[in-house]
């Protein structure tokens, strides 16, 4: 049995605590369960190695499973599936290290006919199901991305090279190689405070991927200008939150010289909206359509084992949710190419760069 960590034996145990519930509840925006609102599971869909199965959860005592083809493979007794839930949810919280083996998964993978850990999907979408729509008393088939509090705080955005935002240094006083050299444990920060104590001024340039730039215009026509001051404030130490840094860019010089009269209520809206647009469809270096990849909404994994979701019927405590436990987090600026004083075409630079992650 191969190794995964935490996050992706998440989207295993999610998959097995469906199959035994079929249904999930409605959570609100502090993660808790809405006890009258739930969506019934009618089927899970998986596709492994190019074979699209069906876990049909329309009987009560077994789940049926059968190829899309129609091709039936295996009848399962819920209660066996139900019995495994517990067991494999506390192995899960309990293993040490960055990845792991779980006791007894090979026998409830081959009972499944399950060859993988996760299921074949897009980045966005971890699990697809066909839900009962109480709204429209139809059978929707629908895509759902899976993050988990086990462990570690997972990441809504990840960073890479393509989410760097440029800044030039206007009139900068110092000397750029003894700037570089600063490498104490905060030493961005400690590089940004000295360019700022040290200059004129740092200007919001541009971004660094011309496909970012556009996907996050599609939020907002200003969302570059606007992070970039988030990232500016979190950078130069004054907070990480989202709910935090709302307050202080909302007040910020650059905001109010837009003469748009923003105030935080503006700027908190604007961030849930790019939050929501991050969680359920956009992907920095990928070209967005503006539509929403995992169109169900989310589903979460507590601490306690319990399975909510966030159902796009449900979007205002979804965005809610994510404003209040989302931060900005520093990634390998090395790997990433940011923190860095540099010089191109006669002007002076320094890229700061967004990484997103759970409270």
């Amino acid at each position: 049995m191969p190794k995964y960590n935490k996050g992706e034996w998440s989207e295993f145990y999610t998959f097995i605590k469906i199959l035994a519930d079929k249904k999930v509840y409605a959570a609100d925006e502090d993660l808790k369960r809405i006890e009258n609102i739930y969506y019934p599971i009618l089927k899970v869909l998986r596709k492994e190695n190019g074979l699209s199965k069906v876990y049909d959860l329309s009987q009560e005592e077994v789940v049926q499973v059968y190829l899309k083809n129609g091709a039936h493979l295996v009848d399962v007794s819920r209660d066996v599936i139900k019995s495994s839930v517990h067991d494999l949810f506390t192995n899960i919280k309990s293993a040490k290290g960055a990845s792991f083996e779980v006791a007894n998964t090979d026998e409830l993978m081959t009972l499944l006919h399950c060859e993988k850990i996760k299921s074949e999907s897009s980045k966005k979408e971890d699990i697809k199901l066909v839900i009962h729509d109480s709204i429209t008393l139809r059978d929707s088939e629908v895509g759902f991305s899976i993050k988990s509090n086990i462990g570690n705080a997972p990441t809504l955005l990840n960073a890479s090279s393509a989410t760097n935002f440029c800044y030039e240094i206007i009139g900068l006083n110092d000397d750029a190689q003894a700037i570089n050299e600063i490498d104490t444990k905060t030493k961005v920060r400690d590089r940004l405070n000295r360019v700022l104590d040290n200059s004129d001024a740092l200007r919001f340039s541009h971004m660094t991927n011309n496909t970012f730039r556009k996907n996050l215009r599609k939020s907002d026509s200003l969302m570059p200008l606007i992070i970039s001051e988030f990232l500016l404030a979190y950078y130069r130490g004054a907070g990480n939150t989202f709910k935090d840094l709302t307050k202080i860019v909302s007040a910020s010089e650059t905001i109010r010289n837009l003469g748009l009269d923003f105030d935080y209520e503006d700027i908190k809206f604007k961030m849930k909206y790019l939050l929501l647009n991050i969680a359920l469809g956009m992907v920095p270096a990928t070209q967005w359509d503006g539509f929403l990849k995992a169109d169900g909404g989310y589903l979460v994994v507590k601490e306690d084992g319990d399975v909510l979701c966030y159902h796009i019927y449900n979007i205002a405590q979804f965005s809610e949710y994510l404003f209040n436990n989302t931060r900005f987090d520093s990634p390998s600026s090395s790997r990433h190419g940011y923190g860095t004083v540099y010089e191109e075409n006669g002007k002076d630079y320094l890229n700061l760069n967004i990484q997103i992650r759970f409270i």
